[in-house]
């Protein structure tokens, strides 16, 4: 499942990307995740946001192998939320 938002500033923001518990740990979410920042680069997004939990730190160690960055240590909604630049190819 996956959905994406653009909010008033632009950014593209991944609300949500899941992966069926029985599938995970195999790398879908890695290829999802690399295939869908080329997508939204191809579409013209320059920032993509993602959150996760601060526990989650599977999905952590995955978003800052992709480039992520923390945006802040302040938690937004209860989440650690990333930004990776697209303005370049």
């Amino acid at each position: 499942m996956l959905a994406i938002v653009v909010d008033e500033e632009g950014n593209c923001w991944i609300p949500a990307l899941m992966i069926d518990e029985h599938h995970q740990g195999q790398g879908y979410g890695r290829q999802a995740m690399v295939k869908l920042i080329e997508h939204m680069r191809n579409e013209g997004c320059t920032r993509l946001m993602i959150g996760h939990r601060p526990g989650n730190r599977i999905a952590g160690l995955l978003y800052d192998s992709l480039g992520f960055q923390k945006v802040s240590e302040e938690l937004c909604d209860g989440e650690v939320v990333r930004c990776l630049e697209l303005n370049y190819k």
